[in-house]
């Protein structure tokens, strides 16, 4: 038993107890922030985030576990603004079909920074390229039926019939 001290089974114990008092509440804090992923809300996502990395450096747990928790945040964050959007681009193409271009651009620029939000978080390529298709339609549609008369369709000039029908009669 070359190298090993009873110090280290001692740190190693500690270690161990400390990561069996924090799981559950590192399970839990994990599970709210996938409810907040579920519904698409980045920024309460990112604090939650941050405060349970935070709460996990500080804890002193061995690098085994506190890789695995980081991945697992990072996972879930990747998956919040993958949600987040594409609830903006569908909402974006939605705002364009309804003709509404203020509208429109402010969820063409809201789906760009959560797609980036999930570049930064290592979202597929395939994703990215998903997301810039929906986004180009949603660029490209809308803002073309003009409201009222145009040149080409003056609208409805011709003088209105009156009912002739009791003038017949007499």
């Amino acid at each position: 038993m070359f190298g090993h001290t009873e110090t280290e089974t001692v740190q190693d114990d500690a270690a161990i107890r400390r990561i069996h008092e924090l799981a559950p509440a590192v399970n839990g804090a994990l599970s709210q922030i996938k409810k907040q992923a579920e519904s698409g809300r980045t920024d309460r996502c990112e604090a939650s985030a941050r405060c349970l990395k935070e709460a996990i450096k500080s804890a002193k747990l061995p690098k085994d576990y506190t890789d695995e928790a980081t991945g697992a945040v990072d996972a879930i964050m990747r998956h919040a603004f993958m949600k987040a959007t594409s609830i903006a681009s569908s909402a974006a193409i939605e705002a364009a079909m309804e003709d509404e271009i203020e509208r429109r651009a402010m969820k063409i620029k809201e789906a760009r920074e959560k797609l980036a939000g999930a570049i930064r978080y290592k979202a597929p390529e395939e994703f990215r390229r998903k997301c810039e298709r929906m986004l180009e339609t949603a660029l490209f549609s809308g803002g073309v039926k003009a409201k009222g008369p145009t040149r080409a369709k003056p609208g409805d000039m011709v003088p209105k019939v009156e009912e002739c029908a009791e003038l017949a009669e007499a």
